[in-house]
C-alpha cells in the first residue's frame, strides 16, 4: 500500500533541490568513450587510426563544453574574472598515471581526472602518433610543427587541471624543445623545482627520479641560452657534477627522434646564413614618421622581437613612401612562439601628446605617461610597435587572448590611426566598390522616404525652435532659434570642405566651429574621445580636486601665452636629402636618431633658427620629440656629453653656437615633460617623476656647462640682450619655480631678479610655441607668473577655508567673482546677497586681471568653491545662478579664439570634456529646480536673458548629436561598430546622455519661462504661451522617441501641467498624447493621425489620480462624437479600462435617501395630470436631498452618463433579430440611476434611462411567453418608462437650451420615443394595463366627517386621451423633424384610432379628427418615403410599403363605413403609385375587387414576403365581402384561399415574419389574429382535419401566439362542435341514458361494447365512436391547459350513443345466440324435481330476495352457468352509473385494442378478408365470472346517486376494468383509417401522446405510461370537484 504524506509536514531529513543526474550521465558516457580510445592507443601502431577517431569523439563529448572544463584564461574570456575557491574540485580528487590500475574496466570517476587524463594521454597519443608516421612517410617540417604545438596545447590542458604532475611538465619542456621555444622549455622544467629556493644548487640532493631528471635537463637548457649567472649562482653545482647513466640520458627526452627530424629537415630547409646587413625600414614622408619609425625599430632592437642582428645599420626604402606601415607577414609558428613569449601587438604608435601621456588633459596631466621605465618588462608590455626583418614589412602579432594589446583595447587610437592595415589604393578600391553596391542598392523611392522622414522632422525643429524663440525675445532674448539651422549647417559642412584634421580654422569660429568639430568627430567616432564625454573623473568637478599646487605650478597659466605670434607650420623639406644621407652612410638606430633630433633642434650652418624656435611643430611631431627624448635620453645624453668633452679637450668650440642651442632646446623640453608630468592630478607615479626630474636635472648641468665653456671661449656673448642667456635664464629660473625645495619667497625673488634683467632690454619678446611652459619669454609673461603665485595666499586661504563658514567665502568671493564678470564686458548685475552678506570689498585689479589671463580651470575653482559655500549657507537660488555663470563661463572658453588656433582633435576634446562638466551642471541645476520650491528666485530681469541665452547655446551643440541621430534611426545611416561588427556601447551611452542632458535643459527651460511670465506677466499669455512651449517641445522629443526617457519626465512634467490648461484650444489632443505616452490610454477622436508613437514605456497601472484627471479628457472627446461612433470607437475601450480604477466614495446617507426615492417614483402608478404638466414644463418634482459634489465626483462630472450611454448605445446598435441577454441595459440603468443619485436635474439622464426601461420593455416581448405568462412585470417596466419619458419632457422645457441644434435633435429623438410609448402601451399586447390603477387604493374623508372611505387615488388614463398624449408629441417631433415618413405615419395611426373610436371611448368633449386629416398624415408619410429606384437613396434593398398599405386599407374602411365618397377615395388612392394599375371602380360592387386587386400589387412588391398584413387583410375583405347567409361558404372559401398561400401552408404551419417597422410585441397580437379567423373559417367550412393539424400547431407553440390559452380554447371549442355535428352526438344524452339504468344491466352491455370498441372497426362506420376517438386525442393534447369538461362531456355523450345504440344491438344479439344454442341443444335426462328455493341455502342466507325468485322448470348445466337474473329485490338493485365510471369505461375501451391488436400481429397473419359491420363474440367463461361477480357483489342502496358511489365500487369498477384488460385479443382483418392519424400505434404502445409526427417530419412528443396514472387522478379530482 503506497503511503502518503501530509502537505503541511515538512521533514528534517528531506531536501528540497531536485536532484539532476544529466552531469553524471554525461561523464559515464565521456569515461566509456576515453576507456575505448585508451584501449586501442595501448594496442600500439595498429590501432592508432582507430584510437585517433576515439580520441576524437571523446573529445566531442558534453563534458568538455563546461565551463569547469575550460581552462583559467579561457574561462576569464567568456565568463569574467571569478573568484577562487579551494573547493573547484572535489577534495577526494587524486590522479592517477595514463593507464589505471584496475585496468581498462576501471577509470577516473570524477569529471577533472578524466579532462586531465584525456588531454595528457592524447598528446602523449599524438607524439607517439608521430614517432610511428617518421619512418613510414615522408613527414614535413609543418607537419613536425603542427603535431608538437596541438600536443602543447593538449598538454596545457592537462597542467590546468592538475599542475602537480612532474612528470607531464617534463614532458612538456621536451614539446618546447621541439618546437625550439627554450622559454617553454626552461618554464616547465623550473615549474618541476618549483618551491626550491636554491634552484640549480640543490639539484643533485633531489631524492625524486623526475626532480633529478629535470635539473639535469635544465641544465641543459641553461647550457645552451649561456645563462652564465644562473650557474655561477651555485658554486656546488660548478665544483661537482655528477654523471647520468646513458639509460637515464634517454629518459631525459623521450621525443628525441621526433626533435633529430625537425632538426634535420629544418637543416636542409635552411637558407644561407645571413651576413650583417642594414635594416631597410619604409619611407617616412614626414618628420613626424621619422620619430616614429624610429622609436618602432629601437622597441624591436630593445624586446628582441627584430630578425635580423643587433647592432646593424638602417636604411629607408627609397622605393615606397607609405605613411602607415603594412602588416608584418610571417609563418604562424613564428607568430605563435611571438605571442607566447609576449610579444607586443604591432599597433601605431601614438601619434598625439595627449596618447603619449593618457592621463593629459589639455596640459593638466592626469594619467602616467609612458616614458622611459628602469623595469625591462614593462618596456616590452608598453611597447607598440616591433622590429621585422630586413623587408620590415609589420603585422600584428598573434598572443594569448588575455594579453592582447591592441589600439582599441587600450583606447589610444583614433579614426585616422584605422586604416594602416591597407595600403591606400585597396582603400581607395574598396570604397569605390562599397559606394557602387550602395548606390545600386538604395533606389529613388527609399532615398524619398528618407528625405520625408528628415523632413518632417526638420518642421518639428522649426516649429519648437521658433515657437520657443518667439516666446524668449518678448524678454530680449535673440538667436535662441538658431538650433533649427544646425542641420542646413553640417549639411553644408558635408557638401564643402570639413576642417581638417590638423591646423586651425581661421574663418569658422565660435560654436559654429564647435560644431563642426563635434560633427567631423560623429563621422569618425573613436571610443577614446567618447570616454571623455561619458567618463566622469576628478575634473568633473573641478572643485573637489583643485588645489593650491595647482595654482603654483609653472603650468597653470597658458592661456594668455597661446596669443603669441603666430609662426609657420613645419613643411617636410629637407627630409629627401637626410634620409639620403642616412642610406648612404651606415649609422646605428640611435645614431640616426641624434641626426634627426639635431636636425630639428640645432641652428642650420648659415645661422637660420632651428624649427624648434623658428617653425611651429604639428602635433604629432611634438609627440615624437617627447618621446625619443625620453627613449633615447640615454643615447642622446652621451652624444651631447662626448661632443662637449671632445670640444673641451681641443678647446675649440662650435662658432655658430649651434651645439649650446640643442642642448638648451633640449633643457627646455624636458621642463616642460617635468612641469607636465608634475602637475596634481596628473595620475604619474612618483617613479616616473622622480626619473623625469633626474633628466631635467642632468640636461640642466650639461647646458650650465656648456654655457660656461662657450663663454669661456667667447662664442656665446655674455650680453643680456643674446637670447640664448635670456632663454638659460628663463628656463633656469622655470626650472627652480617647479622644483619642489625652494621656497615661494625664493623663487618670486628670482622672477624679480629676471624681471629686471628683461626690463633692461627694449621690449624683449621671445616665443617659443612648442614649449607649453614657456611659450612666451617676455615681462608681461613674467608679470603674470609673479601675480600668479603672489596671489597664492588669496587662493589658498579661499581654497583651504572652512566649509563651516560659508557666510565668509561669499563675502571674499562674490565681490571677486562680479568684478570679474564685468571685466570681462558680461555685466553681472547687482549682487542678489543681502546687504549684511556682502560688504564694501575693493577688489585687487591685478587679482582681477590675473583672473582673467588664468586658465579656466582657475576659474572654474572660484565658482565651486562659491556654489559651495551657497549650498551650504543654504541658498538654492543662488546655486542655480552660480550653475548658469559656470555654463557661460566654459561656453565663452569654448568659442574663443585660442580653443580656435588648435588642432581639430585637441578642439574635439575639449568640446566634449566641456559638454561632460555642462551635463553635470545642468544636471544638478535640475535636480534643485524640481525639489526647490522657489529655485529661481535669484534669477532677475538681468540674470534671465543670460541664462536662457546660455542654455541656448547649449541646445545648438546637442543638436549636432541629434542630428545624427536621426539619420541613424530613420535608416539613412549606420552607427558606429567595432571591428567585429557590432555597436559600440560608448556611442549608444554618448546618445542616452545627451537625451537626458537635452530633456534637462527643456525643462530648465519651462521653468524660466514661467519665471519670465511671472516678471513680466504684460508680455504674456500666461497659460497660452507655457501650452505653447510644451507642446512644441514635445511634438519635437516625441517623434524622436526621447520623451520617454528618465522615467518618462518630461511628460509626466506636462501631465501635471495640463491640468490648468483645459480651456486653451487643442488641448485635448496633446493631453490624449501625454496619457498615451504615459499609460497607453487612447483617448484621440482620429487616432489614424492625431496619435504619434512615442516609443514610451507605458506604466503597468493607472493611479486614480490618473484616472480622474483622463476622466474630463474621455467626456470631453466623447462629447464630439456622435453616439453610434462612439461604440465603435477605440476610445470606447480606454473608456472602460479607465473606468476599471476610478475612484468609487461609499454611498454617503444623501445618495441612500435618493435612491430610495426614485425607487419609489419608478414604481408609482402615472398620474395623467403628470403627463399633460410635463409638455409645459411644469410639475414632476421631486424631493431628493442635495449630494455634494466631492461625494460623488464621477457623477458631478457625467461620468456615469457616459458610461450608462455606452452601454445602452452598444446594446442598441446592432439590428436585433432575436431575444439578446439584456446586461448591457441593465449595467446602462444602473449608471444612469447613479448619475441621478447625485442631481435629478440633468433631463438627458432621464431620457436615456427611458430609453433603458423602453429597450427593456421590447427584448420582453420577443416572444409570447412574458406577454401571456409575465405581464406584471412588462407592465412595471411602462410605468418606469412612461415617468423617466415624463421627468425628462418636463426638465428638458424648463433648462435644455432649445436652439442648440444637437439638443434640439436629442429632444425630438425623446418626443418620438414618448409618443410612441403612449401609443403602444394604449395598444395590445399591452392594452392600457400601464396606466391601471389595479391595487392602488386610499382613503378619503366623507363630507360632513361621517367617516372615511377606500377608493381609487384618481381616475387613470384613457385610451383615447393616451392617442391623444402621443399624437402632440408626434406634432412636436415633427416641428423639429418635418422629414421623417415615420413620424407622420405614426400620426396618422393615432389619428386613425382617434378617428375611428367609438362614443363609449369618447367623452363628450372630445372631437375627432376628420377623415381627410387623418388621410392627409399617411399621403404625406407616403411623399417622404425615400425612393428605393433613386441612386442617392439609403435604403436600396426593399420598398417601404407601411404607408402605402395603410392608406388603401384606411380608405377601404372609410368607404364601406360610408364616410368617404368613391371620388375622394380615388383622390386619396392617387397618391400612392401601386393604385394606379388598376381601373378605379364606378359603383360601390367593383369596390372590393379594386380594393383587393390594390393589396394584391401591394404583395407583388413585397418580393421577400415580410408584410402580411395585407394577406391578412385581403382574407378579411373576401371574409366580409358578402354577409348573405347563402354565401358564407363560398366567402370563407374564398378567404381560406388567400390565407393558404403564403401564410398557412398544407401542414397548417404559420408562415408570419416581423417586419422592419412593425412594433415590439405587435407580431404576437397578430398571429392569434389570424390563428383566431381561421379557426373560424375552417369550422365555418366543416374541414376537421385542417382544424386538427392547426391544434395541433398552436398547442405545440404556446410562445408564438399571444394569449395563447384564448386562443387554444376557442379552438377545442371548435373543434368539439364540429366533433359533435359530425357524430350527431346530443348534448345531455349522458345524464338521460345513465342516471336511471340498472347497474346490471350497464355491466351487462359494457362488458360487450368494450369488447366491440376494442376491435374497432374501419372509420367512418361508426361517428360517434370516431368522435370518442378524437375528443379523447383532444384531451391528451390539452394536457390541462383548459379544463377538461368540455372534452367529458363529449366523452360521455359519445359513449352514452354508443351504449344506447351499437349496446343494445350487441345485448340483443348475445340473448338470441342463447336462445338458439339452447334451443338445439337436447334434452337433459331425467332428474328429481327441483325444490323450493325456501329450501335452499341461498335462501336462508339471503334471507329476503330468495322468495322472490321465479321457479325453474328444470335444471339443467346452462342453467347453473347462466348469469344471474336482472330480476331482484327492489331494496338491492342499483341504479344509474357515476360520470367518472363511465368515463374510466370509455378510455379503457379506447386502451383495450392496445394488447389486442399486438397480439394479434405477433401470433398469426391468417385473419378473414372481410370485417363484419357489428361482430359480437361472447365468452361463457366470461359470462360465467360475470354472474358470479354480480351475485357475489353486494346490493346497491336505493339511497345511491349515478353520480355518488362508494369507494368499494370503485375498487370493484377498476378490477373489473383490469380484468378486461386481460381478456383475449379480438381478431380484426384490416386496420381501420382513424380521424385522428397515429391514434392506433399510440394506443399499441401504451404510451399517451401528447404530440405527434406532422407531415413535416418534425419530432412528436410522447407522453410516457406514467401520465395515464396521472390522467386518472385528474379524472378522479375532477368528479370530486364536480361533486
Amino acid at each position: 500500500m503506497p503511503g502518503f504524506k501530509a502537505l503541511n509536514i515538512e521533514s528534517d531529513d528531506e531536501s528540497d533541490i531536485e536532484i539532476d543526474d544529466t552531469k553524471e550521465l554525461q561523464i559515464e558516457d565521456a569515461l566509456k568513450l576515453y576507456q575505448a580510445a585508451l584501449k586501442y592507443h595501448a594496442e600500439g601502431p595498429a590501432s592508432y587510426e582507430l584510437a585517433a577517431e576515439a580520441y576524437q569523439e571523446l573529445f566531442q563529448s558534453d563534458i568538455f563544453t563546461y565551463p569547469e572544463s575550460q581552462t583559467e584564461l579561457r574561462r576569464i574570456e567568456l565568463y569574467g574574472p571569478l573568484i577562487e575557491t579551494d573547493d573547484l574540485w572535489q577534495d577526494d580528487f587524486s590522479l592517477g598515471v595514463g593507464v589505471p590500475n584496475g585496468g581498462f574496466d576501471a577509470g577516473p570517476s570524477s569529471l577533472p581526472q578524466i579532462l586531465h587524463l584525456s588531454h595528457k594521454n592524447y598528446a602523449q597519443f599524438k607524439l607517439e602518433y608521430l614517432t610511428s608516421r617518421l619512418e613510414v612517410l615522408n613527414v614535413t617540417l609543418n607537419q613536425i610543427l603542427s603535431d608538437a604545438t596541438a600536443a602543447l596545447d593538449h598538454f596545457t590542458q592537462a597542467l590546468d587541471k592538475d599542475d602537480s604532475d612532474t612528470g607531464l611538465w617534463r614532458q612538456a619542456a621536451s614539446v618546447g624543445e621541439v618546437l625550439d621555444s627554450e622559454r617553454v622549455a626552461r618554464y616547465c622544467l623550473e615549474a618541476v623545482l618549483d618551491g626550491d629556493d636554491d634552484a640549480l644548487g640543490s639539484i643533485l640532493s633531489l631524492p625524486g627520479l623526475d626532480e633529478g631528471l629535470a635539473g639535469e635537463q635544465l641544465r641543459r637548457v641553461t647550457g645552451q641560452l649561456e645563462d652564465e649567472l644562473s650557474i655561477l649562482q651555485n658554486t656546488q653545482l660548478r665544483s661537482k657534477r655528477g654523471v647520468i647513466s646513458e639509460t637515464l640520458k634517454k629518459r631525459l627526452d623521450p621525443y628525441q627522434s621526433v626533435a633529430n627530424r625537425k632538426r634535420l629537415l629544418k637543416y636542409h630547409d635552411s637558407p644561407e646564413p645571413l651576413q650583417p646587413s642594414r635594416v631597410t625600414l619604409q619611407k617616412p614622408s614626414t618628420w613626424a614618421e621619422v620619430g616614429e619609425i624610429l622609436l618602432r625599430q629601437l622597441m624591436a632592437e630593445r624586446h628582441g622581437t627584430s630578425t635580423a642582428s643587433p647592432a646593424v645599420a638602417i636604411s629607408f626604402d627609397q622605393n615606397k613612401s607609405l605613411s602607415i606601415l603594412p602588416p608584418r607577414e610571417e609563418s604562424p609558428l613564428q607568430v605563435m612562439f611571438e605571442g607566447q613569449r609576449g610579444s607586443p601587438a604591432g599597433s601605431p604608435l601614438r601619434s598625439t601628446i595627449n596618447e603619449q601621456f593618457p592621463g593629459l588633459d589639455s596640459g593638466q596631466p592626469t594619467a602616467q605617461p609612458q616614458i622611459a621605465s628602469a623595469n625591462a618588462t614593462e618596456d616590452a608590455n608598453d611597447a607598440q610597435a616591433t622590429a621585422t626583418d630586413v623587408t620590415m614589412v609589420d603585422g600584428p602579432s598573434v598572443s594569448l587572448p588575455t594579453r592582447k594589446r591592441s589600439g582599441d583595447a587600450a583606447g589610444l587610437t583614433d579614426g585616422a590611426d584605422e586604416g594602416r592595415t591597407k595600403s591606400k589604393r585597396t582603400r581607395l578600391r574598396e570604397s569605390t566598390a562599397v559606394d557602387d553596391s550602395r548606390q545600386t542598392m538604395v533606389d529613388a523611392n527609399t532615398l524619398w522616404e528618407y528625405e520625408q522622414q528628415i523632413n518632417e522632422i526638420q518642421a518639428a525643429d522649426d516649429w519648437m525652435f521658433e515657437t520657443v524663440g518667439n516666446l524668449f525675445e518678448r524678454i530680449g532674448v535673440v538667436g535662441l532659434e538658431a538650433g533649427r539651422q544646425v542641420r542646413q549647417e553640417l549639411q553644408s559642412l558635408d557638401e564643402g570642405d570639413a576642417p581638417t584634421t590638423n591646423g586651425s580654422v581661421a574663418q569658422v569660429e565660435g560654436l559654429e566651429l564647435a560644431k563642426s568639430d563635434l560633427h567631423a568627430f560623429l563621422k569618425e567616432y573613436s571610443d577614446n574621445l567618447a570616454n571623455n564625454f561619458l567618463i566622469s573623473d576628478n575634473d568633473l568637478d573641478i572643485g573637489q580636486g583643485a588645489s593650491t599646487s595647482g595654482i603654483g605650478g609653472p603650468m597653470s597659466n597658458t592661456a594668455a601665452s597661446r596669443q603669441g605670434i603666430e609662426k609657420p607650420t613645419l613643411s617636410n623639406t629637407g627630409l629627401a636629402s637626410f634620409l639620403e644621407e642616412v642610406d648612404y652612410g651606415w649609422f646605428l638606430t640611435q645614431e640616426v636618431a641624434w641626426k634627426w633630433m639635431c636636425l630639428l633642434l640645432r641652428p642650420d650652418s648659415s645661422g637660420r633658427a632651428s624649427t624648434y624656435c623658428g617653425a611651429s611643430w604639428p602635433e604629432d611631431l611634438k609627440t615624437m620629440v617627447v618621446r625619443t627624448l625620453v627613449n633615447f635620453d640615454e643615447s642622446f645624453w652621451g652624444e651631447a656629453k662626448a661632443e662637449l668633452n671632445a670640444a673641451q679637450h681641443s678647446n675649440v668650440a662650435s662658432k655658430d653656437g649651434a651645439f649650446p642651442e640643442m642642448v638648451q632646446a633640449t633643457f627646455e623640453l624636458h621642463l616642460d615633460i617635468y612641469c607636465l608630468i608634475k602637475e596634481p592630478n596628473s595620475g604619474v607615479d612618483a617613479e616616473t617623476i622622480d626619473a623625469q626630474r633626474d633628466r631635467l636635472q642632468r640636461w640642466s648641468e650639461l647646458m650650465r656647462e656648456a654655457m660656461h665653456f662657450g663663454s669661456l671661449f667667447g662664442h656665446i656673448e655674455s650680453r643680456l640682450d643674446d637670447t640664448l642667456n635670456i632663454r638659460f635664464l628663463w628656463a633656469t629660473t622655470f626650472c627652480l619655480a617647479a622644483s619642489s625645495d625652494a621656497s615661494q619667497d625664493h623663487v618670486i625673488e628670482c622672477m624679480n631678479d629676471l624681471r629686471a634683467t628683461l626690463a633692461e632690454l627694449d621690449e624683449c619678446s621671445i616665443h617659443l610655441q612648442n614649449n607649453a611652459v614657456m611659450p612666451e619669454i617676455s615681462v608681461s609673461a613674467l608679470d603674470r607668473e609673479i601675480s600668479r603665485l603672489t596671489t597664492k595666499d588669496f587662493f589658498l586661504r579661499v581654497t583651504t577655508q572652512d566649509r563651516r563658514d560659508p557666510a565668509a567665502i561669499i563675502n571674499d568671493l562674490e565681490p571677486l567673482l562680479v568684478a570679474l564678470d564685468r571685466a570681462s564686458n558680461t555685466p553681472r548685475g547687482a549682487s542678489d546677497t543681502n546687504d549684511e552678506q556682502t560688504p564694501d570689498l575693493t577688489v585687487s585689479p591685478d587679482l582681477v586681471r590675473f583672473l582673467q589671463s588664468s586658465d579656466i580651470s582657475v576659474q572654474m575653482l572660484l565658482w565651486h568653491r562659491l556654489r559651495d559655500a551657497y549650498i551650504d549657507y543654504p541658498s538654492s537660488g543662488m546655486v542655480v545662478r552660480c550653475h548658469f555663470d559656470m555654463i557661460r563661463l566654459l561656453l565663452t572658453e569654448l568659442k574663443s579664439k585660442v580653443t580656435a588656433s588648435t588642432a581639430q582633435r585637441d578642439r574635439q576634446l575639449q568640446t566634449l570634456k566641456t559638454l561632460r562638466l555642462v551635463q553635470d551642471l545642468i544636471s544638478r541645476t535640475w535636480d534643485i529646480v524640481r525639489k526647490d520650491d522657489s529655485p529661481l528666485f535669484f534669477i532677475d530681469e538681468f540674470a534671465l536673458p543670460k541664462a536662457v541665452s546660455t542654455l541656448g547655446e547649449v541646445l545648438q551643440l546637442l543638436q549636432v548629436f541629434i542630428v545624427a541621430s536621426d539619420s541613424i534611426r530613420i535608416g539613412q545611416s549606420q552607427p558606429p561598430v567595432l571591428a567585429n561588427g557590432s555597436e559600440t556601447a560608448t556611442f549608444a551611452k554618448m546618445n542616452a546622455k545627451v537625451q537626458e542632458m537635452q530633456v534637462q535643459i527643456w525643462l530648465i527651460l519651462y521653468s524660466l519661462l514661467q519665471e519670465a511670465i511671472d516678471q513680466n506677466a504684460d508680455l504674456f499669455k500666461r497659460l497660452d504661451d507655457k501650452f505653447d512651449f510644451l507642446r512644441t517641445v514635445h511634438r519635437n522629443l516625441g517623434l524622436r522617441g526621447t520623451c520617454g526617457i528618465m522615467n518618462k519626465l518630461f511628460v509626466r512634467t506636462l501631465k501635471d501641467e495640463f491640468v490648468h490648461m483645459t480651456s486653451i484650444e487643442g488641448y485635448d489632443s496633446e493631453q490624449a498624447q501625454v496619457l498615451y505616452d504615459l499609460y497607453g490610454l487612447n483617448c484621440f477622436l482620429n487616432p489614424s493621425y492625431e496619435l504619434i508613437e512615442h516609443h514610451c514605456q507605458h506604466d503597468a497601472f493607472i493611479d486614480r489620480g490618473i484616472a480622474v484627471q483622463a476622466v474630463d479628457l474621455l467626456i470631453q472627446q466623447a462629447s464630439k462624437l456622435p453616439t453610434k461612433e462612439l461604440i465603435k470607437h477605440p476610445i470606447k475601450d480606454t473608456i472602460e479600462k479607465v473606468h476599471a480604477v476610478a475612484p468609487r466614495k461609499k454611498p454617503s446617507d444623501a445618495i441612500q435617501r435618493n435612491r430610495e426615492v426614485y425607487r419609489r417614483f419608478l414604481r408609482s402608478p402615472i398620474h395623467p395630470l403628470d403627463l399633460f404638466n410635463c409638455l409645459k414644463g411644469e410639475g414632476n418634482y421631486l424631493t431628493v436631498n442635495y449630494v455634494p459634489r466631492e461625494d460623488a465626483v464621477l457623477a458631478a462630472k457625467g461620468w456615469y452618463f457616459l458610461m450608462g450611454h455606452l452601454a445602452l448605445a452598444k446594446f442598441r446598435a446592432p439590428k436585433r433579430n432575436g431575444p439578446t441577454p439584456t446586461e448591457d441595459v441593465d449595467i446602462a440603468i444602473a449608471f444612469f440611476l447613479q448619475d441621478l443619485e447625485y442631481s435629478m436635474d440633468n433631463w438627458e439622464t432621464w431620457f436615456r434611462l427611458a430609453q433603458a426601461y423602453d429597450t427593456k420593455v421590447e427584448e420582453s416581448v420577443w416572444t409570447a411567453d412574458k406577454s401571456n405568462n409575465h405581464m406584471p412585470e412588462i407592465v412595471q417596466l411602462q410605468r418606469a418608462t412612461i415617468h423617466c419619458f415624463t421627468m425628462a419632457t418636463a426638465l428638458a422645457y424648463r433648462s435644455a437650451n432649445l436652439e442648440d441644434e444637437t439638443i434640439a435633435e436629442k429632444i425630438v429623438e425623446m418626443f418620438t420615443e414618448f409618443a410612441t410609448r403612449l401609443y403602444a402601451s394604449s395598444r395590445e399586447p399591452f392594452s392600457m394595463q400601464a396606466f391601471a390603477l389595479e391595487g392602488e387604493e386610499k382613503f378619503f374623508s366623507l363630507l360632513n366627517d361621517s367617516g372615511v372611505s377606500k377608493g381609487k387615488p384618481f381616475q387613470p388614463l384613457r385610451v383615447y386621451t393616451a392617442w391623444k398624449l402621443a399624437k402632440v408629441l408626434y406634432q412636436r417631433a415633427l416641428t423639429g423633424k418635418p422629414q421623417s415618413w415615420t413620424l407622420h405615419f405614426m400620426l396618422g395611426k393615432c389619428l386613425w384610432k382617434m378617428h375611428a373610436a367609438s362614443d363609449y371611448v369618447r367623452s363628450p368633449k372630445d372631437v375627432p379628427p376628420t377623415a381627410p386629416q387623418v388621410l392627409s398624415s399617411f399621403i404625406r408619410a407616403i411623399e417622404l418615403v425615400p425612393n428605393e429606384k433613386k441612386k442617392d437613396s439609403r435604403e436600396k434593398r426593399e420598398p417601404v410599403l407601411e404607408p402605402h398599405y395603410k392608406l388603401v386599407s384606411i380608405v377601404h374602411k372609410l368607404v364601406s363605413r360610408g364616410e368617404l365618397s368613391l371620388e375622394e377615395a380615388k383622390e386619396a388612392l392617387s397618391n400612392t403609385p401601386y393604385a394606379r394599375g388598376a381601373d378605379f371602380p364606378a359603383t360601390m360592387e367593383d369596390w372590393v375587387p379594386y380594393v383587393l386587386s390594390v393589396l394584391q400589387t401591394l404583395r407583388t412588391a413585397d418580393k421577400a414576403n415580410w408584410q402580411h398584413r395585407m394577406i391578412a387583410r385581403a382574407a378579411q375583405i373576401i371574409y366580409e365581402s358578402d354577409p348573405r347567409a347563402d354565401s358564407q361558404s363560398m366567402v370563407a372559401m374564398g378567404a381560406k384561399h388567400e390565407l393558404t398561400k403564403q401564410m398557412f401552408t398544407k401542414t397548417m404551419v404559420l408562415q408570419v415574419w416581423r417586419p422592419d417597422f412593425e412594433r415590439a410585441g405587435r407580431h404576437f397580437v397578430y398571429t392569434a389574429r389570424y390563428t383566431r379567423l381561421f379557426v373560424r373559417i375552417l369550422e365555418q367550412l366543416k374541414d376537421r382535419s385542417n382544424l386538427e393539424m392547426l391544434a395541433r400547431r398552436v398547442r405545440r407553440r404556446p410562445n408564438e401566439i399571444f394569449e395563447h390559452s384564448l386562443v387554444w380554447q376557442e379552438i377545442c371549442f371548435a373543434y368539439l362542435r364540429l366533433l359533435r355535428g359530425h357524430s350527431g352526438v346530443q348534448e345531455g344524452l349522458e345524464t338521460s341514458t345513465f342516471s336511471n339504468i340498472a347497474y346490471e344491466d350497464f355491466l351487462a352491455r359494457k362488458d360487450l361494447l368494450e369488447k366491440w370498441m376494442s376491435s374497432p372497426p374501419p372509420s367512418g362506420t361508426s361517428p360517434a365512436l370516431d368522435a370518442l376517438r378524437e375528443v379523447q386525442e383532444l384531451k391528451k393534447i390539452n394536457q390541462g391547459l383548459i379544463k377538461p369538461g368540455p372534452f367529458d362531456d363529449l366523452i360521455g355523450d359519445s359513449y352514452a350513443y354508443l351504449f344506447n345504440t351499437v349496446g343494445r344491438q350487441l345485448l340483443d344479439e348475445e340473448q338470441r345466440v342463447k336462445r338458439e344454442r339452447e334451443a338445439s341443444r337436447p334434452p337433459p335426462p331425467a332428474a328429481s324435481p327441483p325444490r323450493h328455493p325456501a329450501m335452499g341455502l341461498n335462501y336462508l342466507m339471503n334471507g329476503d330476495g330468495a322468495a322472490d325468485t321465479p321457479a325453474m322448470p328444470k335444471v339443467t348445466q346452462s342453467t347453473l352457468t347462466a348469469p344471474p337474473q336482472t330480476e331482484q329485490a327492489p331494496v338491492r338493485r342499483k341504479t344509474g352509473v357515476g360520470r367518472r365510471e363511465i368515463r374510466m369505461c370509455a378510455e379503457a375501451a379506447m386502451q383495450k385494442p392496445t394488447a389486442a391488436s399486438s397480439a394479434a400481429s405477433s401470433s398469426t397473419s391468417k385473419l378473414p378478408a372481410t370485417y363484419p359491420r357489428v361482430q359480437v363474440v361472447i365468452d361463457s367463461s366470461a359470462a360465467h365470472t360475470g354472474d358470479a361477480s354480480a351475485e357475489t357483489s353486494a346490493p346497491g342502496s336505493i339511497h345511491d346517486s349515478a353520480d355518488d358511489e362508494s369507494e368499494l365500487s370503485e375498487l370493484e369498477e377498476e378490477g373489473e376494468d383490469d380484468d378486461e384488460a386481460g381478456g383475449a385479443p379480438v381478431k380484426d382483418e384490416a386496420k381501420p383509417r382513424m380521424m385522428f392519424p397515429g391514434l392506433a400505434s399510440n394506443l399499441a404502445s401504451r404510451e399517451g401522446s401528447e404530440g405527434f409526427e406532422s407531415a413535416e417530419g418534425e419530432s412528436v412528443e410522447k407522453e410516457t405510461n406514467g401520465d395515464e396514472d396521472s390522467a386518472a387522478t385528474g379524472v378522479q379530482q375532477e368528479d370530486t370537484m364536480e361533486d
